[in-house]
């Protein structure tokens, strides 16, 4: 690819940045960009890795790292570098969470680890707690019944090596070298954090190989990261001639429970000597949005760094309502109407609108989304699917099956050539024709093998396995290092079969099943925690109340921010619900109040912005 010359260098797909952040993206220096919701932080990533590579600023064979707190952020990322600056370019270009970079170093160095800390046999990554303090428990119950769960957990993941200076630091050692002999060793993501962390520490070549191959590292919603995270941050890359780029907001720091570090900010400038340097403009949300959260900003968050609306807007455009309902039945028959009168009147697409929950997803939303499928309007709780569409491999299988039974599928078309030619890195322009004609072959012969079959569970998995057998499970493994091994490949072919089959079962049409599976013309329904990142024309948060909002008087300034979250996911309208009952899993219909929330609702009332409404069905 034709090098571009650094002055002569525009944004991408003609995007507009402002000044100082056009500036970050052609600067070589340490900078946290500190920047409010809709301030395009992820896009002056991607624009800055554009930059780096088109022009060369990133000399090859160097490449760029960015890391994001979420799955679905840093596949975001990377799928806008893609398109931006193509698959050529776009390949010295990994775009990975936290989790994600630790397990690839432990996967790639686990030999080099120290021999107190070898892994025996095979490992599998354990989510569940439990399983861990099991290890406590069996090692010494009295110990274990006599001790804070949280802190037991904490004890477990501290730096390593460990240092062994009372009894609870040698239950500890114990229990870490039960763990490393099992077969296979159920290892948590902070285990293999902190194990990755050790293999960088020990090995000063492998922390040469890192500084040397990554020039330019990129920290994606800085806020959230970790104590944990933070430091194999350093450990890999402190001191090193590479350049950093952080970019976040604190007025969306909502991860304080899961261990993000306070300091964060003021750390990394100490460290790095980074200048900060804030953002100023709002492109997502429209006039009057920007003005309630301007106004939330400084009476609710007690800040001062105010967001100008972009000029795309007309200076009215903007809404957000209250409405107060009797009860969650009356809640969601009146929504419905709303909803289905903004997509069968307004046009607008269901996938432009979010239903949101601070937590407990099925006692807020779970009945709502039942009655929305079974009259008509498609809703489901995305968590489930966040994974499945942000997996390389789930998409090629998606992919593939939609050009197998839709030939005018162009898109799916285009993105399964791509995947197959990036596993095959080393094709010369010659070898990609005979790969596309490889790719008519394949196609030609499973069309006419299923022209005139209807499928079956077990043809739907056939299928799937010609389809991965075509791309070569030993080239995926190789050129996607988030497939650690087969057994972690296979799991998420496995997910993605099972969750295709089970459409299937229901629809009969495999257009349909597929259709169900990515999410088309369904309304997403999540937890605030899972919408970071995102954003959709219309934003409906149900549940302003004292019961979702239980921890409020203990952690209030982390609940203020999620709430400010909700809120800004919005482009152009926002609705948040207060019945005046509400279900509790424990005592069922509970009577709700917004007495320990008066704050949330005094500052959107006191706005000047917001209409507050008893809503009742018509």
């Amino acid at each position: 690819m034709k090098r571009i010359k650094p002055e002569l260098w525009v944004p991408a797909d003609d995007m507009q940045l402002e000044p100082s952040a056009l500036e970050i993206a052609k600067a070589s220096e340490n900078h946290l960009v500190v920047a409010g919701p809709g301030a395009g932080k992820t896009e002056l990533l991607a624009q800055k890795a554009c930059y780096l590579l088109q022009t060369n600023t990133c000399p090859f064979p160097h490449k760029i790292l960015a890391i994001s707190f979420k799955k679905d952020a840093a596949h975001n990322l990377k799928e806008r570098v893609r398109h931006r600056c193509g698959d050529e370019l776009s390949k010295r270009f990994d775009s990975l969470t936290f989790d994600s970079f630790a397990k690839q170093l432990l996967d790639r160095f686990k030999q080099a680890l120290p021999n107190k800390y070898k892994i025996v046999n095979e490992y599998k990554v354990e989510p569940k707690e439990q399983i861990i303090l099991n290890y406590y428990q069996s090692e010494d119950i009295d110990y274990f019944n006599s001790t804070d769960r949280k802190w037991l957990l904490s004890l477990h993941t501290v730096q390593l090596p460990h240092i062994i200076t009372n009894s609870a630091e040698a239950i500890r050692d114990r229990a870490w070298n039960k763990i490393l002999q099992s077969s296979p060793a159920p290892l948590s993501f902070p285990m293999i954090m902190r194990m990755a962390e050790l293999i960088v520490n020990s090995n000063p070549k492998i922390k040469q190989y890192l500084q040397q191959t990554y020039k330019y590292i990129f920290l994606d919603e800085f806020q959230d990261t970790t104590d944990m995270q933070y430091e194999l941050f350093k450990s890999c890359f402190l001191g090193s001639d590479s350049f950093f780029t952080a970019v976040g907001d604190d007025k969306q720091r909502i991860m304080i429970w899961a261990g993000a570090r306070k300091t964060v900010f003021d750390d990394f400038i100490k460290d790095t000597g980074a200048a900060r340097v804030p953002l100023t403009m709002n492109f997502r949300c429209a006039p009057r949005l920007v003005h309630l959260l301007n106004y939330l900003t400084e009476h609710l968050l007690g800040k001062k760094d105010f967001a100008n609306p972009s000029p795309k807007w007309h200076l009215d455009q903007g809404e957000c309502f209250v409405w107060a309902f009797e009860n969650p039945h009356v809640e969601m028959e009146v929504l419905f109407q709303d909803v289905s009168r903004w997509v069968k009147d307004d046009g607008l697409d269901p996938r432009d609108i979010c239903i949101l929950v601070k937590q407990n997803l099925s006692a807020y939303a779970g009945q709502l989304i039942d009655y929305f499928n079974e009259n008509g309007i498609n809703a489901r709780d995305e968590s489930r699917f966040q994974d499945i569409l942000t997996q390389e491999v789930c998409l090629y299988i998606i992919n593939m099956l939609y050009i197998i039974f839709d030939r005018k599928n162009f898109t799916a078309k285009q993105d399964v050539f791509d995947f197959l030619s990036n596993l095959r890195s080393e094709m010369e322009d010659e070898q990609l024709l005979k790969l596309e004609n490889d790719v008519f072959q394949f196609l030609k012969e499973i069309r006419k093998e299923y022209a005139n079959s209807s499928l079956t569970e077990d043809s739907i998995k056939t299928l799937v396995t010609k389809i991965i057998t075509f791309a070569n499970k030993d080239r995926i493994i190789a050129y996607y290092p988030n497939y650690g091994n087969l057994h972690e490949l296979d799991t998420y072919i496995e997910i993605v079969q099972d969750e295709l089959i089970n459409n299937y079962l229901v629809s009969n049409d495999i257009i349909s099943s597929l259709n169900n599976l990515v999410g088309k013309d369904t309304i997403s329904v999540m937890t605030i925690h899972k919408s970071k990142g995102l954003e959709y024309h219309t934003v409906i948060f149900i549940g302003l109340e004292d019961g979702a909002f239980w921890s409020f008087q203990r952690q209030p300034d982390e609940d203020k921010c999620t709430f400010f979250v909700a809120l800004s996911r919005a482009k152009e309208r926002v609705v948040f619900t207060f019945s005046g009952i509400r279900k509790n899993d424990r005592f069922g219909m509970q009577p709700q109040t917004y007495k320990n929330i008066r704050v949330l609702f005094d500052g959107l009332q006191n706005s000047g912005i917001v209409k507050m409404k008893k809503r009742k069905l018509l």
